[in-house]
């Protein structure tokens, strides 16, 4: 990649364009924007005993035998014979030639240069399209006119491509900025940046837990962004998996006291949870004890404690009694 050019590099460029500048390297063009000035210089030495045309193509535009104007305007023309061209649109676009004849009616310039002015409308402000791909990649697309030069930057850089469209690795290019130069020999411009946003770090996910019914839990895990490439995981507290998708269903007897958390990641990031825990019922009484009914246990040590009770007393009794004998 090339380093982009100075601010002061880009000023003179620009202003360049717009003073109508530019000689074609394939033709020899003098390029102008509509609405701007052009002067088409005379290079020679006019006397005010001769006389001056200018052609545009092969049509005479302005004639001036000495001082008397036959064609066109006075104004046209300025005191060193010069064709002063204004508010130009594209019919000015030609080949201009001058032609200075003396008194004796002969062409005294001999070929005098002539000039191939091109008249180009300026380019306008260019937009960058993004686009993501089925397989990781996004694609920037520079909004252009016809026989416009394209130039890319990413990030302040001059990059090698000079195609409309530019390619690149999402995961490659996650926070980068985009945008394209459109210019022509009259004008440039520069539109505003882009990023890609076909993937973006994962935002951490947070995990909600809605009772199904008296005997089933469902847990939920959701993220705020957008994004149809997400992988979910679930793990409790011992990070054991338990399944994958959004939604993770439990009988609530079997998760009493157990914390769930889910993990949410794509190919560039992932972030996991806070823990959760089903609240739709909580530990109670057992109904059974070693597989036998707790009531069983109850009703026995109930009969023991009766049985101990009346033992105790019948021995104080009889003990009482003895005393007495």
């Amino acid at each position: 990649m090339k380093k982009m050019p100075s601010a002061a590099t880009i000023v003179v460029f620009l202003l360049s364009f717009f003073s109508i500048v530019s000689t074609g390297s394939q033709d020899d063009c003098v390029y102008a924007a509509t609405g701007s000035s052009f002067t088409v210089s005379l290079r020679y030495e006019l006397k005010e005993s001769e006389s001056l045309r200018w052609r545009k193509d092969t049509r005479v535009i302005f004639y001036r035998r000495q001082k008397q104007v036959i064609e066109g305007k006075n104004y046209e023309v300025d005191s060193a014979g010069s064709l002063k061209l204004t508010q130009l649109a594209k019919d000015k676009s030609g080949r201009y030639t001058p032609e200075v004849i003396n008194e004796d009616g002969l062409n005294v310039g001999g070929n005098l240069p002539s000039v191939r002015l091109c008249v180009l409308d300026r380019v306008q402000k260019p937009t960058v399209m993004m686009t993501c791909t089925d397989n990781g990649r996004v694609n920037f697309t520079c909004s252009v006119g016809h026989n416009e030069t394209i130039t890319w930057f990413m990030g302040g850089e001059m990059l090698e491509e000079k195609g409309k469209t530019l390619t690149r690795v999402a995961k490659d290019v996650l926070n980068a900025n985009f945008s394209c130069n459109v210019s022509n020999p009259v004008s440039s411009e520069i539109s505003p940046p882009v990023q890609q946003n076909c993937y973006k770090p994962v935002q951490k996910p947070h995990v909600t837990v809605n009772c199904t019914g008296e005997s089933e839990v469902t847990f939920t895990c959701s993220v705020s962004q957008k994004d149809n490439n997400l992988e979910f995981k679930w793990f409790n507290e011992y990070n054991k998996p338990q399944g994958s998708g959004e939604t993770l269903t439990r009988k609530t007897v079997d998760v009493v006291n157990t914390n769930f958390f889910c993990n949410v990641s794509n190919s560039i990031s992932s972030e996991i949870s806070d823990p959760a825990v089903q609240k739709c019922s909580k530990p109670s009484f057992p109904n059974e004890l070693f597989g036998i009914s707790i009531w069983v246990f109850i009703g026995g040590g109930a009969g023991l404690l009766i049985l101990v009770i009346v033992t105790a007393t019948v021995c104080c009794v009889r003990a009482r009694r003895k005393r007495r004998i």
